[in-house]
């Protein structure tokens, strides 16, 4: 009896992929940098051309940061920057160039995961002579595996917190606009008698900062959060309390019915 011929198909032949543009690397550049610039996140980036026909970026940190793992190609604050980057570079009208970022490192291109090939279906041979086929006997079930529990591992230590530098102990050049406006700041703050912080100052403001409030009588000031959100309060001796809003009843005039 000839056996039915099997069709394999020829393999596809690999497409080729061409680079980004120029002006896509630059512009895919200039977003990450001004994000990280913004973040007060300082970092050197390397640009390369991946297999796939993305951008690969590296970028590389200097010191410890908040969000940023040492030896870890990904993290939380990586894929956001990723994801704003993505969605300003490629554009609905224009060809996607997917933009992939790495810590310290080139980012590493996903695998693919491979296709289940469906296996061909087997032709029953014909009984010989017109002969009837025996029953097919039912296969006894498989009894069903037994499950093991899970051994128990133990959680992995948290990485320790950035510590931020102590600004009091800063050498800063005098800043006379700068000395004006704090020192403005922190008699608003005596005079009207709340509290005031300041966000987005550089070390060397928040230095200054804290050297007027310390030449104002009646005020102190501290620095307090990491990071971005970084600020410096300006507390007043004595605090107001923030007046209190009654609601009245209009009087209305008796209606007669």
């Amino acid at each position: 009896m000839n056996e039915p011929a099997v069709i394999v198909p020829a393999p596809a032949a690999p497409v080729a992929v061409t680079p980004a543009p120029a002006e896509r690397k630059a512009q895919a550049e200039t977003l990450v940098k001004g994000i990280f610039e913004r973040m007060d996140y300082p970092a050197r980036l390397e640009l390369k051309d991946m297999p796939d026909g993305g951008i690969g970026i590296a970028c590389h940190f200097e010191g410890e940061l908040p969000g940023i793992t040492a030896g870890k190609q990904r993290s939380w604050v990586v894929d956001c920057v990723q994801f704003l980057v993505n969605k300003s570079v490629n554009r609905p009208t224009v060809e996607k160039r997917w933009v992939t970022l790495g810590v310290n490192a080139f980012p590493e291109l996903r695998s693919e995961r491979p296709e289940k090939k469906e296996a061909a279906p087997v032709a029953a041979a014909p009984a010989p002579n017109g002969a009837k086929k025996p029953p097919q006997q039912q296969q006894p079930a498989k009894p069903e595996p037994t499950r093991l529990a899970k051994p128990v591992t133990e959680k992995p230590a948290r990485p320790q917190r950035h510590h931020e530098p102590d600004e009091r102990a800063l050498e800063v050049k005098d800043d006379p606009a700068a000395t004006k406006l704090f020192t403005l700041l922190a008699e608003k703050a005596v005079k009207s008698g709340r509290i005031y912080a300041v966000m987005s100052l550089s070390a060397d403001d928040r230095a200054r900062a804290l050297k007027v409030a310390a030449a104002v009588k009646g005020v102190s000031a501290k620095t307090e959060g990491e990071g971005h959100w970084r600020r410096v309060t300006f507390t007043p001796e004595k605090l107001t309390a923030m007046p209190s809003k009654r609601q009245v009843m209009p009087d209305y005039d008796d209606e007669e019915e």
